[in-house]
């Protein structure tokens, strides 16, 4: 992530090598590959941030998740000497852990980066990425993938005016609508963005809690269970001191709604979006996102990711849907047929998660406090499964 010039990168969690590389010479359109072992060259950590645009992709966020791991190792792929990919992971045993996560999965990309990692590396029997999105299947390669989570994904216009004229007609008159029906019955109603670098850090957090407060609240409402761990609470206000995009919606000086995006390349991250449940009958949720959104397009953002939850308001706004995918690739089929505990827990992962999404498509067709402890159950059980998968990636 590109730091502020006040801001110095933490030299105990990675080491930047500083030195001007010259990129490998390449021979016609194909991807050359360049491996650095427990280090992440300055050039790649800039590099994570313009290719990719994701928060889970940046070196940052590892940082701040992995205060007391190793440095990874770097895989960089050229093509005519310009940086087209850049993947960070571990090797654990036998599997290579990339860290890299939300971003596309080109298939050209993947196989470069298999074959120069299962070459380099002999221990080396399967690949594991998380949270990628498949542009195309990845035919080239033994693979074992299956869909577990997904990212809407806002490809940002020029102006806000462009933005509001491609909403479908009934989201405009929705946003028009409630927005003035807020500004009439609120006189005191007030949206501002303001940058992190304009807010002291106490007040960041005031803000924060305070939208936490909202979304915990309003999932409630619902019978849904919010879960908020102070250690990536922590991480969140890191991020948002560094590169974070506040939108602060105020009625006579009282927060009742606002956002938390933060900048990566030329993408915002939604990472916190909520409104005071009281004011519900004005939209005042939607009307935050869409407020935020316009904010990132002024701040001169071609993308903004709102990341998972299949809620409506996200394709209202324009976001597109973008499936992500847990993929394990083997070194061959010989290998993924000599890795059965490795493909069974492939395929019961699979099938919880297809298990986990019938049971919540079902309980949302009903109301009765039974269907909503089940539910309250479900976000628990997901919550735990998140909280092992980062211990298990540290």
């Amino acid at each position: 992530m590109a730091q502020p010039n006040n801001t110095s990168m933490p030299q105990a969690l990675v080491a930047l090598n500083d030195e001007v590389n010259a990129p490998p010479v390449d021979i016609g359109n194909t991807i050359v590959s360049e491996i650095h072992e427990s280090v992440v060259p300055a050039h790649a950590a800039a590099a994570l941030d313009r290719l990719y645009g994701s928060m889970y992709a940046s070196l940052r966020h590892l940082q701040l998740c992995g205060e007391d791991r190793p440095t990874p190792h770097t895989w960089i792929g050229y093509r005519h000497g310009e940086i087209v990919g850049v993947l960070l992971f571990r090797i654990r045993q036998a599997q290579v852990l990339v860290l890299t996560e939300m971003i596309a999965l080109d298939e050209e990309l993947a196989d470069a980066f298999s074959s120069a990692v299962f070459s380099r590396f002999s221990c080396a029997r399967h690949i594991t990425f998380n949270a990628v999105s498949l542009p195309r299947p990845l035919r080239q390669l033994t693979v074992q993938s299956f869909e577990f989570s997904e990212n809407y994904i806002i490809q940002l216009p020029s102006s806000v005016e462009a933005y509001l004229e491609a909403l479908g007609k009934s989201t405009r008159k929705t946003i028009r609508g409630y927005g003035n029906r807020l500004l009439r019955e609120l006189p005191g109603f007030r949206w501002e963005v303001r940058l992190a670098s304009q807010l002291r850090r106490d007040e960041q957090r005031r803000i924060v809690r305070r939208l936490h407060e909202f979304k915990q609240a309003s999932m409630a409402s619902r019978g849904k269970r919010a879960v908020i761990d102070r250690h990536d609470t922590a991480r969140l206000l890191q991020l948002a001191s560094e590169c974070g995009q506040f939108g602060i919606a105020t009625v006579d000086g009282r927060i009742v709604g606002g956002s938390l995006s933060c900048r990566f390349g030329d993408s915002y991250v939604m990472l916190l979006s909520a409104a005071d449940p009281a004011l519900e009958s004005h939209r005042l949720g939607l009307l935050c996102c869409y407020w935020s959104v316009c904010d990132c397009i002024r701040a001169g953002a071609r993308e903004c990711h709102l990341l998972w939850g299949r809620y409506g308001y996200k394709s209202q706004l324009l976001g597109v849907l973008s499936p992500l995918y847990r993929v394990n690739v083997y070194r061959s089929r010989m290998q993924a047929a000599l890795s059965p505990a490795v493909l069974l827990r492939m395929f019961m992962l699979k099938l919880r998660h297809a298990g986990r999404q019938w049971l919540q498509a079902k309980l949302q067709e009903r109301n009765e406090p039974m269907a909503r402890a089940l539910g309250w159950g479900v976000n628990c059980l997901r919550a735990v499964a998140a909280r092992l998968h980062h211990l298990r990636t540290r």
